[in-house]
């Protein structure tokens, strides 16, 4: 019991802090619609079974010892979200009003094939499981890792769709609605200083 409510805080700190997946789900939620953002939010939870998987095989061990994959696996998130804030903050108004009316018709494929190559190359997902997996966890217990990784992709699925919600809410567009196209160019250079922050630390 002790060992789950350990795991249980530090995903809930690491969840709830600010980074590429929050700012993702936000970009989706304004960009889009509620769906489209709840769909990018289950694929973070996959990614999270992904990460698990990797923590159980011992691969993310080798990932994060080898300096060549772990750079390239930082190069290439870095990159995708520096993709995601550069159409968030030069997209027209013209094509957001071009989304607007179609979005219903938007591929739900896509929402969730962004919400999971985000979350699988976060840099700091990443480093979560290599803690919590080889100093909190009992390795031993393949029952444990199992549960454990289950519970974290739900968890996190339904926070970001809560986020979903809250952002893709009438009372939230009401009260923002003069201020939404500015936020999702804010969010968008969050993403690109995201970005370029990792791939400047790589090239130090």
């Amino acid at each position: 019991m002790a060992e789950f409510l350990t795991v249980a805080i530090l995903h809930l700190f690491a969840v709830v802090s600010p980074g590429p997946d929050f700012a993702l789900i936000t970009r989706q939620s304004l960009r889009f619609n509620r769906r489209i953002a709840i769909w990018t939010s289950l694929g973070i939870g996959v990614g999270i079974l992904f990460h698990c998987l990797l923590a159980i095989t011992g691969l993310v061990i080798l990932i994060t010892s080898n300096e060549v994959f772990s750079t390239i696996l930082k190069i290439i998130g870095s990159v995708y979200l520096l993709y995601l804030g550069i159409n968030s903050v030069i997209g027209d108004q013209k094509k957001s009003e071009l989304d607007e009316k179609d979005k219903d018709n938007l591929n739900k494929f896509n929402g969730f094939l962004v919400g999971l190559i985000t979350n699988i190359t976060n840099v700091k997902a990443i480093l979560f499981f290599v803690t919590v997996f080889s100093v909190v966890i009992d390795a031993g217990n393949s029952l444990s890792l199992i549960f454990y990784g289950v519970y974290m992709a739900l968890a996190t699925f339904l926070w970001f769709a809560f986020i979903s919600y809250v952002f893709t809410s009438n009372k939230f567009k009401n009260k923002f609605s003069s201020f939404l196209t500015i936020f999702e160019k804010g969010i968008g250079m969050i993403l690109i200083l995201l970005s370029l922050q990792i791939i400047i630390f790589q090239l130090i």
